[in-house]
């Protein structure tokens, strides 16, 4: 998978910035996980969050999402009944809006789908865009369906869902993971600009 290069942040400032812009999900969703104090290795994930990428680089992957895609994923995000947001927040996040991207654990695609997930969920061609995002889109779907809990479901899209229940029956805590804060804070940002709520120079041209 494309990474972005990330810069220098101290934990403090990465944290306050988080835990400024996007505590919780604003999609119109609840988590059940009740809130608790940030851990260390919490404070670590957020902060890593924040180092992945600058406001403005997400800001642009979001627009190249809605511009390529944005038709297409709000069908396919209504077809399963899914938000479009967290649905480009998982692209973005994923791949970075590559089409061609590959992980090491064959992950394929715009919303990282390995082929056995693909066809599982009835999708064979994953390396097709619009495929790929039907695919993962139904997954996430089935896994907010299966957890009843967003933090939870996008843990259990990024580890799996066997290994999710693995590491919940030991004491794990979604919140230690940078990718939901990476995804919350995506989240946020898309719904921010969406919404006009961007100061002038951060909103995307």
């Amino acid at each position: 998978m494309k990474t972005i290069r990330k810069f220098p942040l101290s934990l403090f400032t990465a944290a306050a910035l988080v835990l400024y812009a996007a505590p919780h999900f604003d999609t119109g969703g609840e988590s059940s996980l009740a809130p608790r104090p940030y851990n260390e290795t919490v404070r670590r994930a957020i902060a890593k969050s924040v180092r992945w990428a600058r406001d403005e680089e997400i800001l642009r992957l979001a627009t190249q999402a809605e511009r390529k895609y944005g038709r297409q994923i709000a069908q396919i995000s209504r077809q399963y009944g899914a938000n479009p947001q967290e649905i480009k927040a998982i692209a973005i996040v994923e791949s970075l809006m590559d089409e061609a991207a590959k992980s090491g654990e064959g992950a394929i695609g715009l919303m990282g789908v390995k082929r056995t997930t693909g066809a599982a969920m009835g999708f064979s061609d994953v390396e097709h865009p619009l495929r790929n995002l039907s695919a993962g889109t139904k997954y996430y779907r089935m896994l907010l369906g299966k957890f009843k809990d967003r933090d939870l479901a996008l843990a259990a899209y990024n580890l799996g869902p066997a290994k999710l229940e693995y590491r919940l029956g030991r004491g794990f805590d979604p919140e230690e993971m940078q990718y939901i804060w990476k995804i919350r804070r995506v989240v946020h940002l898309i719904n921010r600009s969406e919404a006009g709520t961007l100061p002038a120079q951060e909103r995307p041209s």
